[in-house]
């Protein structure tokens, strides 16, 4: 088999196998949480921000792993062509790079509505990403030994 035609059977199998979990466990799961939350209020705080602040660090380290990792079979030659990559292999990672502004058309959110949610959402990781290769690149190969 042409490892491109096996490289799709395995996505295929992969994409499935996460769309039969997700959909079968909606049903349940969404009826479960009702359930477990009634009586519970739960209201948004400030303070939360400083606990996503911190933990935005694991973020942060993960992205600097796997850039750490797939350097080298980035094959732009710059710094923010490696983040762009990056950023696009992530947001389809995530399914957000088509597949959810697709979704969001699909149940009726207005172009407009969707160009903004989703494109805050690229804009987001694409600066992330810039960051992390461009940080990575200059700092790196300072330290290293």
């Amino acid at each position: 088999m042409n490892k491109y035609v096996a490289g799709l059977v395995v996505a295929a199998v992969a994409a499935a196998t996460g769309f039969i979990i997700h959909v079968a466990s909606q049903e349940w799961l969404e009826s479960w949480v009702s359930s477990q939350m009634q009586g519970h209020q739960v209201a948004a705080s400030w303070d939360v921000r400083y606990l996503a602040l911190v933990t935005s660090l694991e973020i942060g380290v993960g992205l600097v792993i796997l850039y750490a990792l797939v350097r080298p079979a980035l094959p732009a030659k710059s710094s923010v062509g490696r983040g762009l990559i990056l950023a696009v292999l992530l947001l389809a990672v995530m399914g957000r790079f088509v597949r959810q502004p697709l979704m969001n058309l699909a149940i009726g959110n207005p172009l407009p509505v969707v160009a903004v949610q989703d494109g805050t959402v690229w804009l987001l990781w694409l600066c992330i990403c810039i960051v992390v290769a461009t940080g990575y690149d200059f700092f790196v190969p300072r330290y290293a030994p």
